[in-house]
């Protein structure tokens, strides 16, 4: 099968095309047949050598994957012939290829009313949202703000705080800020000119961004509020007493997926697909995603 992996730590020149055997489902994992496979910072972070692995070269990439069952190791799983969307679990990725074995709890149906490229586009970042929002006990009537509001995290994280009843405030290029009032967005704020400073209190910050954008967040928050990271862990040295502060690593979560599938379904979550390429251009979506500029997702079509 086609595939394309990384045998060195490095930029995006160390992507290559190889031939790989077709792997085998184990114990509760199904084969799918990758149709697209969605584009993540973490792949080119971890091509970087930012995470360590324990896995010898050369090394597969990505997470997310739409495509159809072709064989089963799940009796409960899904049947050969569905048309299944989930996440691989991290850190390990298998989707930049033509087949893969994922643990059939991971999975759930593809949305109606999505192709598989779009499909693609949603496990990591809806459940990163899904996950944070849940850990900050995101409810009506908060004031929740998402540091990135246009990425993949936060474009889907704004409708789902929404959909809990919050008010919602969130960042973005002024490029963007049309963007987020169509997702919702009660207070569009431009991260280039606006002072955040100068806003009330918020109850959560969702940060997808990271950095100084971390350490800027606590001062915004109100006593007893609460901070989630996800890009990276916590910077202590600027913890404020009286914040409640978590860094959030998303898990894989068929069943959660399913419920995102109903709410796309309904037309309560709009996804967002900046780009679909072909798998040999890996390497250019990896230089696209890096330069942080990305309306919701990049999506690589198999």
């Amino acid at each position: 099968m086609r595939a394309v992996v990384f045998s060195r730590y490095g930029d995006e020149s160390v992507l290559e095309a190889v031939e790989l055997p077709v792997p085998v489902p184990a114990a509760g994992e199904v084969l799918v047949r990758v149709r697209a496979a969605a584009v993540n910072p973490v792949d080119w972070k971890l091509r970087e050598g930012w995470v360590p692995m324990d896995r010898p070269f050369p090394r597969g990439l990505g997470f997310d994957v739409a495509g159809v069952v072709v064989g089963s190791a799940a009796p409960d799983g899904p049947p050969v012939g569905a048309e299944v969307y989930g996440m691989l679990p991290l850190p390990h990725g298998a989707a930049y290829q033509e087949y893969t074995a994922v643990p059939a709890a991971a999975l759930a149906p593809v949305p109606a009313g999505l192709d598989l490229e779009q499909a693609a586009a949603v496990p990591m970042a809806a459940l990163t949202a899904w996950q944070a929002l849940d850990a900050a006990g995101v409810k009506g009537g908060e004031r929740v703000l998402v540091q990135g509001g246009a990425g993949g995290v936060g474009h889907l994280a704004v409708q789902l705080a929404k959909a809990r009843g919050a008010h919602v405030l969130a960042t973005a290029s002024a490029r963007n800020l049309d963007f987020l009032r169509e997702l919702g967005v009660d207070e569009p704020l431009d991260h280039g000119a606006d002072d955040l400073r100068t806003l009330a209190p918020v109850d959560v910050v969702i940060d997808a961004v990271g950095g100084q954008v971390q350490r800027d967040s606590w001062a915004l928050l109100r006593p007893g509020g609460t901070l989630i990271t996800l890009p990276e862990p916590l910077d202590e040295a600027h913890r404020l007493p009286g914040i409640d502060a978590h860094r959030v690593v998303v898990v894989p979560d068929g069943p959660t997926l399913t419920l995102v599938g109903e709410l796309i379904a309904e037309g309560r979550l709009r996804i967002e697909v900046q780009q679909v390429l072909p798998l040999d251009r890996a390497a250019q979506a990896h230089r696209i995603s890096a330069a942080g500029r990305v309306r919701g997702k990049l999506v690589l079509s198999l």
